[in-house]
């Protein structure tokens, strides 16, 4: 077993720009599980994390077949006995002006990324986090779920779907130390992506090093509510 057990076992899903924010958040106090479909990219992720003197693995996982999440989940708990929480940053956006019959195949293209991987990851973890002294299960998601428009129909109806089951989970969580969790974002920003930008109004934006630090402090919050949505974008 793995030295690393020593640590919390955090399960980073999604190895984008708040994938990467989140690793570098937690390399102090976690041993941190970064998956992601390109290992490559998955391994620039964990790579911020052990250069910040953590410790870091990743991996790629088709996180839209519930038999691979499982061999994965027996495989982290063959190493290192234990899962302590997942972090769910995977999905993807598409939209159009307005509802179109275009709507329906958005729908059907990003229904794997954001729900079904919401789906494969909750259901296969959940025992896991229910063993843990304080499981978590959290996604990131968008607070246009909550404001849809006609031209993101697809994209804000799968979010609220994916909330609405990541709630789900929490009251499946009852009798247990386990929570679940939706940290809510407009969109997300970094360093670089300012740089790269600079004329862009980035003022209801959530800097990744925010969404990092509300990732570290709901894995130990026992006040947590199960099922808490927790919208990024004020204050």
């Amino acid at each position: 077993m793995s030295t690393s057990s020593e640590k919390p076992i955090i399960v980073l899903l999604g190895a984008g720009m708040g994938g990467r924010g989140v690793a570098q958040a937690l390399a102090a106090s976690a041993h941190v599980v970064v998956v992601d479909r390109d290992v490559d990219f998955a391994g620039k992720a964990a790579a911020l994390v052990t250069d910040a003197g953590g410790t870091a693995e990743a991996t790629e996982v088709n996180l839209t077949d519930l038999a691979a999440v499982t061999d994965f989940r027996d495989e982290l708990l063959a190493r290192h006995g234990r899962v302590d929480a997942v972090i769910h940053l995977v999905g993807g956006w598409a939209g159009t002006d307005t509802m179109t019959p275009e709507s329906i195949d958005q729908w059907n293209a990003l229904l794997p990324g954001v729900m079904t991987t919401v789906q494969t990851t909750s259901v296969a973890f959940r025992d896991c986090l229910m063993s843990a002294p304080h499981g978590r299960y959290c996604m990131v998601t968008s607070t246009s779920a909550r404001n849809p428009k006609g031209g993101t129909a697809a994209y804000t109806s799968l979010k609220a779907a994916a909330e609405t089951w990541v709630a789900a989970l929490g009251d499946s969580f009852a009798g247990s130390p386990a929570r679940s969790c939706i940290l809510a974002v407009l969109a997300l920003v970094d360093d670089g992506m300012r740089a790269a930008k600079p004329d862009q109004d980035y003022s209801n934006y959530t800097d990744t090093k925010d969404l990092g630090a509300a990732v570290r402090e709901i894995l130990t919050d026992e006040e947590l509510a199960n099922g808490a949505y927790l919208d990024l974008t004020r204050g």
